[in-house]
């Protein structure tokens, strides 16, 4: 003999004796905790999200913007030469280590003209 699961609904208070899982709340230090809702309630709800897609890494590129301008003693603008955003595809090289400026002549080093 088994008891009747027996929930409080998240968003109306009521005991209900067809709770509906809307969600699962994972904690860092300890165990985590199941939201439920009564049917009623459940459809304002949104879909939890799949376990397994979650997982997926995200494949972000890196992205740099820099933006150069020159200011007078008054911290005024002067001249402004606009934002340069640098996207890298994969991993990026090391700049390599060396007393000249620029450090080399590749691509992400040189400067626009």
């Amino acid at each position: 003999m088994t008891r009747p699961a027996v929930r409080m609904c998240a968003r109306c208070q009521r005991t209900t004796d067809e709770p509906v899982l809307v969600h699962e709340v994972h904690a860092a230090t300890g165990p985590g905790f199941n939201v439920y809702a009564c049917p009623d309630c459940a459809a304002h709800y949104p879909p939890q999200p799949d376990v397994l897609e979650l997982l997926e890494p995200v494949h972000r590129r890196s992205r740099l913007t820099l933006r150069v301008y020159t200011i007078d003693r008054a911290g005024i603008v002067t001249a402004d030469s606009g934002k340069l955003e640098i996207v890298a595809g994969g991993r990026a090289e090391p700049v390599p280590r060396t007393s000249a400026y620029p450090p080399c002549a590749c691509p992400r080093c040189r400067t626009p003209r």
